[in-house]
């Protein structure tokens, strides 16, 4: 696939196929990835891949203490609560709004419709039943600043990557909005931050809700050209 089409293409795939995927094609993947840019070459990330059991348990875990009521608190910390439903204040609230909205309507789920939102809620919390995750951490000595902007380059190349391999992806805060759970279930020692996690596995193309990209705005509204 050409590097444009890729880059074009990409979308969260929130369905998958039950087919499993290789450890070897995952850890090529990774491989490639990791040529991606980092501060003076730091490569400060570390990966876990979670597959079989270890990932039922995850969901399980997961799916329990939603259930239970206990709010996320991933180790990257989420924006401030006291502006609002995940602190996103002006257009970056009505971009995540228009986003659950659009998907709500692909889904069929009706305005109001609480048990439908909490299923949809469930799902994430199972991972888009994805039949692997990779969870990227941190060693904590690096602390929480320029090495983020590293593995925002590594997450975007690992999620071009797998299309050359037929994957997809979908990049979710959800796999680790209970850090000391992971850390239990995965092995992650506490002297690393658990940054981020993925799904990865063969799209169902069939699924309504892989058919759907959200927009972006136009370029204009976010540009200035100074010469």
């Amino acid at each position: 696939m050409e590097l444009l089409e890729a880059i074009r293409r990409r979308r969260s795939v929130r369905a998958f196929k039950p087919e499993p995927v290789s450890t070897e094609t995952i850890k090529q993947i990774l491989e490639i990835a990791t040529w991606a840019p980092s501060s003076v070459n730091s490569q400060p990330w570390e990966f876990f891949i979670l597959k079989g059991e270890k990932l039922d348990q995850l969901r399980n875990k997961g799916l329990e203490l939603v259930g239970q009521g206990v709010g996320p608190h991933p180790d990257v910390p989420l924006p401030d609560k006291t502006r609002g439903d995940m602190g996103l204040p002006g257009i970056y609230k009505k971009r995540q709004v228009a986003l659950g909205v659009t998907i709500f309507k692909i889904l069929g789920i009706p305005k109001g419709d609480q048990q439908a939102m909490m299923d949809y809620m469930a799902s994430m919390y199972r991972f888009f039943d994805a039949p692997a995750v990779i969870i990227i951490a941190l060693d904590k000595v690096l602390h929480l600043s320029y090495p983020l902007i590293d593995i925002g380059a590594l997450i975007q190349t690992i999620a071009l990557t797998a299309q050359e391999f037929d994957l997809g992806t979908c990049i979710m805060r959800a796999i680790v909005d209970y850090p000391e759970q992971v850390r239990e279930i995965v092995g992650i020692p506490e002297s690393k931050h658990v940054v981020i996690g993925m799904t990865i596995g063969y799209p169902d193309w069939d699924h309504p809700i892989n058919s759907f990209r959200s927009e972006r705005d136009a370029l204009e509204s976010m540009l200035t050209v100074v010469e």
